[in-house]
C-alpha cells in the first residue's frame, strides 16, 4: 500500500500522528485476522460528528452521526410529492430546527452537514422534483447551524457515493455506471481512479420511454420512474410501496418466489426491465462506459433481471450488450440518513478534515441513538 502511494514510512507515521492528534482517527487493538499480521488498526474517528438533511421516499431525513458511519440521531418528516414551496420550506426548517436542538442538548460540533436533493442541479433556480430552493436551505442552516460548512448533491450522487463507501464492495478501478431504482431513480458515472473522485449524475430516471404514457412527478409524461420505481412496481408485487422502501428484506423473498407474483405481472415486470435496459443502453452510448451496477428492487431478483435487462442493453447500445459488465449491488431503500451521513463524512474528508478544538473543550460524550 504504501508503495502504491508513494510515501515512505515516516512519512506515513507523521501523517498518522497528525491525524489522531487532530482527532481524525482512532486506534483499535485486535488480532489480525492472520499470522504476522498488525494488531493496531486505524478507523475513523467516533468523536467527529457529520450531519445530514437528505430528502426521499416522501420525506425529509435528518441525522446525526460520527466519521465510523453510526447514526447517533435520526428523525424523519413527511413530504409528499407535490408540496407546496411553502409548506415545504416550513417542513424542512423544523427539521433543520430539530436538528439543531439534538445538537445543542447533547454538547455535539457539527463539523460537515450533507444536503441531498432529488433531481438538484447547482445551476438551477427551481427544482421539478421538490418545491425547495438552496438559498432557503442554506440561510436556514446558518441560523441554526452557523459556521458549520454545507455541501450540496443530487440524490443520486449521495447513494453512489454511499455505494463506494459500505464495506464489502470489491474495489476495481474501471469506471462504471450506477442505476439506483427507488422512489425515485436515477444514475451517475463513478470513475474509482479518478483524483477529483468525480460522480457525474445523469438523470436517466427522467428518460422520456413514452411521450404518450404515464405521468410523472416531474410534470412530463412517459418518464423511465414512472415505470421503474417503487410508486409504478409495488402494484405488480402486490405490496404498498412503503414496504418495498424499508431496509427489511420480507417483501424481497415474497417476490423471488415466482409463483406469488401472477403470470400477467411477471411478464409486466420482464416488460419493465427491458425498458430499464433500454434507457442504460442509451446512456451508455453517450459515456463509453462497459460496467454497470444496478441497486434498489431488482436486485431481489437479479437472476431474472439480468437476461432481461441485458437484452434492454442490446437492443439500444451500439456494438450490443456483449461487453457490458452488469452487477447487482446489495444497497436497499431505507437507508436514510445513513446515505447522507457517508456523504457528510465523504466532503468532510474530501476539504481535508482540519478540526482545531476549542482550548479546554471536552471530548465529547457518545450519545445514545434516537429516532423517530
Amino acid at each position: 500500500m504504501i508503495a502504491h502511494i508513494g510515501l515512505t514510512d515516516a512519512s506515513i507515521s507523521r501523517i498518522v500522528a497528525d491525524l489522531k492528534a487532530e482527532g481524525l482517527v482512532d486506534d483499535t487493538r485486535k488480532r489480525a485476522p492472520y499470522r504476522g499480521g498488525p494488531s493496531t488498526f486505524l478507523t475513523l474517528s467516533e468523536s467527529q460528528f457529520v450531519a445530514t438533511i437528505e430528502l426521499s421516499n416522501n420525506r425529509a431525513h435528518v441525522g446525526v452521526g460520527n466519521l465510523k458511519g453510526e447514526v447517533l440521531f435520526s428523525e424523519h418528516h413527511e413530504l409528499p410529492d407535490g408540496t407546496a414551496a411553502m409548506a415545504a420550506e416550513t417542513i424542512t426548517a423544523e427539521a433543520i430546527t430539530g436538528m439543531a436542538d439534538w445538537c445543542m442538548r447533547h454538547d455535539i460540533a457539527l463539523r460537515q452537514i450533507a444536503i441531498s436533493i432529488p433531481g438538484y442541479h447547482p445551476g438551477q433556480a427551481s427544482n421539478p422534483i421538490v418545491a425547495l430552493r438552496r438559498d432557503f436551505i442554506t440561510r436556514t442552516l446558518e441560523a441554526a447551524l452557523p459556521d458549520v460548512p454545507a455541501t450540496f448533491a443530487n440524490s443520486i450522487v449521495t447513494r453512489a457515493l454511499a455505494h463506494r463507501l459500505q464495506i464489502g464492495v470489491t474495489r476495481d478501478e474501471r469506471p462504471y455506471f450506477y442505476v439506483f431504482l427507488g422512489h425515485g431513480v436515477g444514475g451517475a458515472f463513478v470513475d474509482e481512479s479518478a483524483g477529483s473522485d468525480d460522480v457525474l449524475p445523469c438523470e436517466i430516471g427522467h428518460m422520456v420511454m413514452d411521450r404518450q404514457g404515464a405521468q410523472c412527478r416531474c410534470g412530463h409524461s412517459g418518464c423511465l420512474e414512472a415505470y421503474v420505481s417503487t410508486g409504478a412496481m409495488a402494484p405488480l408485487f402486490g405490496k404498498a410501496e412503503q414496504h418495498m422502501l424499508t431496509p427489511r428484506d420480507s417483501w424481497r423473498e415474497g417476490v423471488r418466489q415466482s409463483d406469488h407474483v401472477p403470470s400477467h405481472a411477471r411478464a409486466e415486470i420482464d416488460l419493465r426491465l427491458t425498458q430499464l435496459g433500454t434507457a442504460i443502453g442509451n446512456a451508455l452510448n453517450l459515456n463509453r462506459v462497459r460496467r454497470v451496477v444496478v441497486a434498489g428492487w431488482p436486485s431481489a431478483l437479479q437472476d431474472r433481471a439480468r437476461p432481461t435487462v441485458l437484452a434492454g442493453i442490446d437492443r439500444s447500445l451500439f456494438g450490443g450488450a456483449t461487453g457490458v459488465d452488469l452487477s447487482f449491488s446489495a444497497m436497499k431503500p431505507g437507508r436514510e440518513p445513513a446515505s447522507g451521513i457517508a456523504l457528510a463524512t465523504f466532503a468532510f474528508i474530501g476539504r481535508g478534515g482540519h478540526v482545531v478544538p476549542a482550548p479546554g473543550r471536552k471530548r465529547a460524550r457518545r450519545p445514545a441513538l434516537e429516532t423517530s
